[in-house]
Formats: structure tokens, sequence, C-alpha cells
């Protein structure tokens, strides 16, 4: 049995939690209260030391980092079905667009993304200097039309077929309307698209 360490408010382990059950895996949850700081109690310190949310237990092993733990339950699966098909031809261009696609929206907008929540909504300043924000949300709208164009003429974020940077982009571009950004109609259609998939989550 997997058992997924989640906060008791949406955060990266939903990500997790889609890809379970687009995998058709038997999971249970186990829901720690951040307000509390129950991330920080020593029961869960031991299965990360780093206090961080998701983690995941699985074969008395402990698994941390959300796109890690997806990939790592990717491949548990026979088929790895989040990922481009092995026997493809096109497989090493395939996988290159993924990974690509991924680290662009780790580097170029998650990392923004996360100084800018900690700054505007969990009034976190650590002593970031005047401007920050504002830099941010700079950095960000340049990325964005990089990102955006990748839906251009496809119908999923990394290509022909539905993959977890997919799971991952659609926690990205809604941490960014949380924020505020004005989304344009083809992300909110794309958005709309994966939302209505049959495995995604509703819980």
């Amino acid at each position: 049995m997997i058992t997924l360490y989640k906060y008791t408010h949406p955060s990266r382990a939903e990500t997790v939690v889609w890809a379970l059950e687009e995998l058709g895996f038997d999971y249970d949850t186990k829901e720690l209260d951040g307000h509390k700081f129950e991330q920080r109690h020593p029961e869960f310190l031991a299965i990360n030391p780093f206090g961080k949310i998701p983690a995941i237990t699985h074969n008395d092993k402990h698994f941390t980092e959300s796109l890690a733990i997806i990939e790592y339950l990717n491949d548990l699966h026979p088929d790895r079905p989040l990922t481009p098909n092995h026997n493809d031809e096109n497989y090493a261009e395939k996988n290159y667009k993924l990974r690509q696609v991924v680290s662009f929206g780790l580097i170029e907008i998650e990392s923004y993304l996360w100084i800018l929540t900690k700054i505007k909504v969990l009034e976190n300043y650590e002593g970031w200097p005047e401007g920050t924000a504002e830099n941010c949300m700079k950095n960000i709208q340049n990325a964005l039309p990089i990102a955006i164009s990748w839906l251009d003429d496809q119908e999923y974020i990394a290509g022909d077929h539905f993959t977890f940077a997919d799971i991952y982009y659609h926690h990205l571009f809604n941490w960014l309307k949380m924020l505020g950004f004005e989304l344009p109609e083809q992300v909110k259609g794309y958005l709309k698209r994966l939302s209505q998939r049959e495995k995604f989550p509703r819980r």
C-alpha cells in the first residue's frame, strides 16, 4: 500500500493525488495541518527530515519531492503512461520535450512563484529587498508566452499525449491564477480539458 502525506489544504501533494488516480494505484492519505506545524513533528520528520509535503511511503521506504514521486510511481506501472512510449521511434525527441517543458516550468516560473507566494500570501519576507515581488512578476510574465505557445498546435503541454508535465502545469497555471495573473482563453481551455479527464481528482 502507498501512503501519501499531504496538507489539509491544497498544495503540491494534489499533483501526486492526480498521478495516483491516473495510474490506478491503491493508496491512503494522511493529512497534516500545516497551520499547526504538524509537518515538523518528529513522526513526520522521520519520513522527510526537511519537513516538507508531499511525501509517500511504499514498501517501508520514504519518497519526497512531488515530481520525483510522480516519476517513481510512473515507473512502478508496467506501461509507464505518464511519459513517452519507449517503443516510439521518436522517443528521444518526445522525452526531451517532456523534460524541457518541466525544467522550464521549474526554473522560469515556479521559482519566482514561490518567492511571490512567500511575499504576498505567507507574508514571509525573509529579508527580500524592495522590488523583489515586482521583479518576480516581470520574470514570470516574460516566461509565460513561451509556455503558452506550446499549446498553439497540440492538445497537451509537452506533445501529443497526456504526461506528468500536464499534471505539473495544471498546478502551475492554477498557482498563477491564485496570485492574480490573468490567463488567456487558450490556457483556460487547456485547464478545462484537463479537469474533464476521467481520473482527475474531484475530492
